[in-house]
């Protein structure tokens, strides 16, 4: 929507259209609507998000039994979700920025630094768990405070899509024209908002007490405002937005499998609960014959009437008096395997949808054959890297503005970014795979890309070795003798009278 008539508006024009879009209607409509299907942005992000965590919707059960079973409803709930994405997070790491005025080993200092002060190894991977859950994901750019010390940097924050938004350029869809984040002032009771525009930030802030979902401008009011320099040749907007394939959630198109897991997992509990015992019964007349028709005689009359506790109490030394034609009955035990494979299968038909080892999902699956695991890491792999591509563009805008922002326009050019290593290989294998890449790749890429070392880990390696074969030489450099009586080796005799006789002229 946002065209260059759009761009012109001013800033309460954004803030209202950017508040209105968190609860702005889904485009696409399900086949099938169940309770559980949102209708909006805020529902969609907020039922994956109750996915990843462990809080997704309670298994289907009629309704008058549902406050009975709410206990047994939120134990059959399974949590393959957030094992579906931590598996990718933890494998797609970035470790170094490099721009060519510092081509380095370590990367560029600047970069380095930021990422110091962002403490961007957990940054990164908040980022992606967004991105892989919800389908998107925000990285702001904070310019360093009014005053602050010479030499600062910006910092890097990752932005939870549950509570901001962005517009996107149309005509350059890196780009965003306008950004809304909304966050609980706890101190002051009360919501704010920061909005960013092209070079400009601008704050709002809500009546004190007021926390619904509900927007309305009334209850808003404008307090400050900011210019932001810098950032001219990338969109003029501090934020940089990601967006995963699809724009989805890496499980949502596999919530139905995820629902079905919990069902069986329902179903197995409520069968063990009250079907996996075995039922004990007795067949025939307990009121007996003859012998038992004096009530003061007879003890099982009384069973009847509900007076007698102890007619079959389960004691060594007691003896059941039981009339004749009586039989004991015992029911066998239900078999619970069939359950436990059916939801077996249905975990390792997710884990072959999300291209996750089954080691991951199930301990037996370690015990696959060599085969398939190996092929089962080389999907995770392609997977992978696959999402690298796409945030490639993205990681390399937001360096842009830092350098940016950071008053380096000199590094915005060329910036390449080094991820780490996807697989665990071992260390044998990496040695072996450095020892014949010996003479074809230089030993920055032999350290970096097959060894796996961090930039800087990478060049204090470098320094190292210098200093090491430094000291070898030393060491191996022959020592004059200077013993008594043995005179210091001269290796050119004469050349120290002919440079006096020259002196002297």
């Amino acid at each position: 929507m946002a065209g260059q008539q759009q761009k012109q508006q001013p800033p309460e024009w954004w803030f209202e259209y950017l508040m209105k879009r968190f609860n702005e209607k889904l485009e696409r409509k399900p086949r099938v609507v169940t309770s559980h299907t949102p209708t909006t942005r805020r529902e969609r992000l907020a039922l994956l998000w109750s996915y990843y965590i462990g809080d997704a919707p309670l298994p289907y059960i009629n309704e008058k039994y549902r406050e009975t079973f709410r206990e047994l409803l939120r134990k059959a709930r399974p949590n393959y979700a957030m094992m579906a994405i931590d598996a990718m997070a933890d494998r797609s790491v970035l470790k170094g920025i490099y721009t060519d005025p510092d081509k380095d080993l370590d990367g560029d200092d600047i970069a380095r630094n930021v990422m110091n002060v962002s403490g961007f190894a957990a940054l990164q991977r908040d980022m992606q768990t967004y991105l892989y859950t919800l389908g998107e994901s925000y990285v702001t750019i904070v310019p360093p405070l009014p005053g602050a010390a010479a030499g600062s940097v910006p910092m890097l924050l990752a932005e939870d899509p549950r509570f901001c938004v962005g517009e996107v350029d149309p005509l350059n869809p890196r780009h965003l024209v306008a950004f809304v984040k909304v966050f609980n002032d706890k101190i002051n009771n009360r919501q704010q908002a920061i909005l960013f525009v092209p070079g400009q930030q601008h704050t709002f802030v809500r009546e004190p007490g007021q926390f619904t979902e509900q927007f309305t401008l009334d209850q808003w009011t404008k307090t400050d405002s900011a210019s932001l320099s810098g950032l001219d040749d990338f969109g003029g907007v501090p934020v940089v937005k990601f967006t995963n394939k699809m724009g989805l959630g890496e499980f949502e198109p596999y919530i139905d499998l995820l629902d079905r897991i919990s069902d069986g997992i329902l179903n197995r509990m409520v069968i063990t609960w009250y079907q996996s015992f075995k039922q004990r019964a007795i067949k025939g007349d307990l009121d007996g014959g003859a012998d038992f028709s004096d009530d003061s005689d007879s003890l099982i009359r009384d069973l009847s009437d509900a007076h007698l506790s102890d007619v079959f109490e389960a004691d060594p030394g007691s003896l059941w008096i039981v009339p004749p034609d009586v039989e004991f009955w015992e029911s066998s035990a239900t078999d619970l395997q069939p359950l436990l494979l059916a939801v077996r299968d249905d975990v390792k038909e997710f884990a072959s949808c999300t291209r996750i080892p089954m080691h991951m999902m199930a301990p037996d699956g370690a015990n696959q054959t060599a085969e398939g695991a190996a092929m089962a890491r080389e999907g995770l792999t392609d997977k992978i890297e696959d999402r690298q591509s796409r945030q490639d563009p993205q990681w390399i805008l937001l360096w842009q503005m830092v350098f940016g922002l950071s008053g380096q326009a000199g590094r915005t050019a060329n910036v390449r970014i080094q991820w780490g290593p996807t697989e665990r290989v071992p260390m044998a294998s990496r040695t072996d795979a450095a020892s014949k890449t010996r003479g074809i790749l230089s030993r920055k890429r032999q350290v970096v890309d097959i060894l796996g070392f961090d930039p800087v880990v990478a060049k204090l390696n470098e320094t190292e070795l210098l200093e090491e074969a430094m000291a070898s030489e030393s060491a191996a450099s022959p020592l004059p003798d200077l013993s008594a009586g043995a005179a210091p080796t001269v290796e050119n005799p004469g050349a120290e009278d002919e440079q006096t006789v020259e002196t002297a002229r």
